[in-house]
């Protein structure tokens, strides 16, 4: 991506926009470090995107964007400046296919969910409260992990990461409080899924 995202839109071009017209499938690492090492934004989005797209049935992908996700998100909270991804995960083949046939879903959405988000109550998003962002994605990437084993359970703590990845890009308070009520809903469907059998 040869500049910074701006909008959800913005997030999905960055993908596959630079990616050769032939290129079969994308290792995580390199998407990743396409957005910038220390743009906590997309870092978050993408592994949540690919979670709880449909990406996510591809076995082992949700539990390995969960691992991911709860580095990351620890890493925001003890060393925000430099982010470390661990190899053996970023090395995770995405085919081609598959990924498109996400953004292709996604586009969508994401063009209508643009309109509303604009730059607005800013400070939640900054210190200290930018820190309470990073602690609930943690705890939403730890609950990704039991739910992987269900389809597509994952999905709902998923979406609500990617929200606060796009609140971060966006600098959008509102979206982050959204983000943050789409997280009650996703810890009660998880608590009744887990424990309320």
């Amino acid at each position: 991506m040869t500049q910074k995202p701006h909008s959800l839109t913005d997030l999905l071009d960055g993908i596959t926009g630079n990616a050769p017209k032939d290129q079969e499938s994308f290792d995580l690492g390199d998407v990743l470090t396409s957005f910038g090492a220390r743009s906590h934004g997309p870092l978050l989005f993408f592994p949540a995107f690919l979670a709880a797209a449909p990406t996510g049935a591809i076995p082992g992908m949700a539990i390995g964007m969960a691992i991911l996700l709860i580095i990351l998100s620890v890493q925001m909270i003890v060393s925000p400046s430099a982010l470390w991804m661990p190899k053996r995960i970023t090395q995770i083949s995405i085919p081609r296919a598959k990924l498109n046939k996400a953004l292709d879903i996604s586009r969508p959405a994401a063009r209508i969910i643009d309109r509303f988000l604009s730059p607005r109550l800013t400070w939640l998003l900054k210190s200290p409260f930018n820190y309470f962002v990073a602690v609930l994605c943690c705890g939403l990437a730890v609950l990704m992990i039991p739910l992987a084993f269900v389809p597509f359970a994952a999905s709902l703590p998923g979406l609500a990461i990617a929200l606060f990845g796009i609140s971060l890009v966006s600098e959008d308070g509102l979206a982050a409080l959204v983000a943050g009520v789409l997280t009650l809903v996703a810890a009660a469907v998880g608590y009744d899924m887990l424990v309320g059998f």
